[in-house]
C-alpha cells in the first residue's frame, strides 16, 4: 500500500459502513464545496465495472456531482474530455477498480493522491482527482486483463454497494449542514 493511503476496509467488515461514512467525513471538503465523483472504468469487464456500477448507484440515490455510470462510462477513450466537463473548481474523488496482492482483494482504498487510471495495463492516462477510491477486484500478476475481466461480480457489487451506501450518507449529511447554514436552505 501507499504511505498516502488514508485507510483500507474491506467490504466484508461488519463495521465497514460506518468506517467508509467516517473516512469520507475527514476527507471531503467543507459543505458548500461541490464534490464531482468521477467513476472510471467499463461495464465490459465484471473487475472494471466498480467505478460505474457505483456512479449509478449513486445517481440512483440523487447524490450530485456523479461521472460516470453504467449507461455512460468514463474510460480510457473519452477519459479527457470526461475530465474537461467538470467545473474547475470542483473537488474531485476518483473512484476505480484496482489490481493487487491477493490479500487485499475486496479492500476499499482511500488515497490521499489523485487517481491513475489504467495503470494495471500500462495504459498513458492523466492522473485524476483529489483524492482517489479504489476497489482491489483481483490480484495483479500475468495478464491483468484476464484476470479483471474474471473478477468476482459478487465482490465488486459489495464494495460499489458500501462505498455508494457511506456517499450517499455522507452527501445527505453535507446537504443537512448547508441547509442548516443558510438558514431557509436557499442559497444568496
Amino acid at each position: 500500500m501507499s504511505d498516502k493511503l488514508i485507510e483500507s476496509i474491506h467490504y466484508g467488515d461488519r463495521t465497514g459502513l460506518y468506517k467508509v461514512i467516517q473516512t469520507l467525513e475527514k476527507i471531503l471538503p467543507e459543505p458548500g464545496v461541490n464534490v464531482t465523483y468521477l467513476c472510471i472504468g467499463s461495464d465490459l469487464s465484471t473487475g472494471d465495472c466498480f467505478g460505474p456500477l457505483t456512479g449509478t448507484l449513486l445517481h440512483r440515490l440523487g447524490v450530485p456531482g456523479v461521472t460516470g455510470t453504467l449507461d455512460q462510462t468514463v474510460h480510457a477513450k473519452n477519459l479527457v474530455e470526461k475530465i474537461s466537463q467538470i467545473p474547475p473548481d470542483d473537488y474531485i474523488v476518483a473512484v476505480d477498480a484496482t489490481l493487487g496482492r491477493i490479500g487485499d482483494v475486496g479492500r476499499l482504498s482511500f488515497i490521499n493522491a489523485p487517481l491513475r487510471p489504467g495503470a494495471a495495463m500500462k495504459k498513458d492516462l492523466p492522473p485524476v482527482g483529489h483524492i482517489s477510491v479504489v476497489f482491489n477486484a483481483a490480484p495483479a500478476g500475468f495478464a491483468n486483463f484476464l484476470v479483471l475481466g474474471c473478477a468476482s461480480l459478487n465482490k465488486v457489487w459489495q464494495g460499489a454497494n458500501l462505498l455508494a451506501r457511506g456517499i450517499g450518507v455522507v452527501s445527505f449529511r453535507r446537504k443537512k449542514t448547508l441547509t442548516t447554514r443558510t438558514g431557509d436552505g436557499l442559497l444568496s
